[in-house]
């Protein structure tokens, strides 16, 4: 019997703008334990490690959570769950698969479970793969997980300063050629209200507040979903364009518009999260686990390379 954590995978991103490396933070937040059993019982509970780290590229050392899994009558609170007492290592890979360069952790004064490097200068290489290493000096856990982190990327074409909403005029976002770091390049794209207000919001969106009574919070902060290679076009000089999809646009007005780049493990979390939480076909009874890449745990050690631009969504016929 296999039981799995739902995750609510959910991007937060800083109100600031650098032309280069648009900040984005994932947060990804324990909502309910459930099994893919049918002859599941609340005496099967089995407490997991939870390993939660986002690296970015050309950005410093992530910090790292470490939390347990709590019983599904248990409200889920990380001050509770936080994990303390480990041993935390993050490890640049070199060329022929040896330790290039080792960082150490620390715990958090303030917070139980949450760690932060010891090193500050050091910014993640892009193209570069590092592993995480942890263990405890009061349970037997030990953990492994391992990243690639995307390559580098840049917006080279400047957007208009106002478009349409569901207009032909579509946003386009055109980067800079990038190598590949995995099977194929995977994107998603957050849109980040500067100003939102139930009055800005966009029809379907209005609908889902209004009459299905959406949390607007959890839309300041929209995001596309993963859109793999078959979604954009790459040109014979390696330049990709990609179309941005209107259903992202949730307020009209001023807005920001992240581009990642996310490796395979963010990839593959985002996909399942994403079928687990009504994304696909699924036959009744039915929850697939979720694909996480740690060893001797549960979680995600993830990594995104990001860049941002800005535009103002306009009402059609309007302002």
């Amino acid at each position: 019997m296999l039981n799995q954590i739902v995750y609510i995978l959910s991007p937060v991103h800083s109100a600031k703008r650098a032309r280069r490396g648009g900040l984005l933070v994932f947060s990804m937040f324990i909502f309910l334990l459930i099994t893919a059993c049918e002859d599941y019982t609340q005496g099967s509970f089995e407490e997991h490690v939870v390993l939660e780290a986002y690296a970015r590229a050309n950005q410093p050392l992530p910090e790292v959570r470490l939390s347990a899994t709590l019983p599904s009558g248990q409200e889920y609170s990380f001050g509770e769950a936080g994990l303390a007492g480990a041993h935390i290592q993050i490890t640049l890979v070199s060329e022929d698969g040896g330790d290039e360069a080792v960082f150490d952790y620390q715990p958090s004064a303030e917070v139980r479970g949450l760690y932060h490097a010891e090193n500050k200068a050091h910014r993640m290489l892009p193209r570069r793969t590092y592993q995480i290493d942890v263990n405890f000096d009061n349970r037997p856990d030990v953990l492994h997980a391992r990243t690639t982190i995307p390559d580098d990327i840049e917006i080279i074409r400047e957007v208009p300063d106002t478009l349409v909403y569901q207009s032909s005029r579509q946003l386009e976002i055109v980067l800079a050629p990038i190598e590949k770091t995995g099977e194929q390049s995977v994107f998603v794209f957050n849109n980040i209200a500067l100003q939102p207000s139930e009055e800005d919001l966009t029809p379907f969106y209005r609908e889902l507040v209004v009459e299905e009574d959406e949390d607007i919070e959890a839309l300041y902060n929209n995001d596309s979903g993963a859109i793999n290679e078959a979604n954009f076009d790459t040109g014979q000089d390696g330049i990709i364009t990609i179309q941005y999809p209107w259903i992202s646009v949730a307020f009209f007005g001023p807005n920001q518009v992240v581009t990642n780049s996310i490796d395979k493990n963010l990839s593959d979390l985002v996909t399942s999260q994403s079928v687990q939480l009504g994304g696909g076909t699924l036959s009744p009874g039915v929850i697939p686990n979720l694909r996480y890449h740690v060893e001797g745990g549960i979680g995600i050690f993830g990594s995104l390379a990001s860049d941002t631009v800005e535009t103002f969504f306009k009402r059609p016929g309007g302002n």
